[in-house]
C-alpha cells in the first residue's frame, strides 16, 4: 500500500487560498495496515505485527458489532442512547455556531 502526498488548494473563508498537502492512500481497506516504520524491526516482524493490529482491530470491530446488536434488542437502552446523542448533537451545534461566528 502506497502512500502519495498530493497537494490541493482550498479556500480559507477570508478571501485567501492555501495550499496544503492532502494524504491518500491507494489499495483496499480491508488488507492489513501498513506497518510503522520502528528501527531495529524487521520487514518480516513489521509484517507480522501488522497483521496482528489487524487481527486486533476486527476482533474489536467484532466486539463493538456485538454490543449495538443488544442495544438495539433492548428499547430502554436504544432510548437513552439516542437521547445522549441528541444531546451530544446539540453540543456540538454549539460549536459549530461558535466557529462560524468568528
Amino acid at each position: 500500500m502506497a502512500t502519495r502526498t498530493r497537494t490541493r488548494t482550498r479556500k480559507t473563508g477570508t478571501g485567501k487560498t492555501s495550499s496544503k498537502p492532502r494524504h491518500s492512500s491507494r489499495g483496499s481497506s480491508t488488507a492489513a495496515p501498513a506497518a510503522p516504520q520502528l528501527p531495529g524491526i524487521s520487514a518480516a516482524e513489521r509484517r507480522k505485527l501488522a497483521q496482528e493490529e489487524a487481527r486486533w482491530r476486527a476482533e474489536s470491530d467484532l466486539r463493538t458489532l456485538r454490543q449495538a446488536e443488544e442495544i438495539r434488542r433492548d428499547p430502554s437502552r436504544l432510548k437513552r442512547a439516542a437521547t445522549m446523542a441528541a444531546e451530544e448533537m446539540k453540543a456540538l451545534q454549539a460549536v459549530r455556531a461558535i466557529k462560524r461566528g468568528r
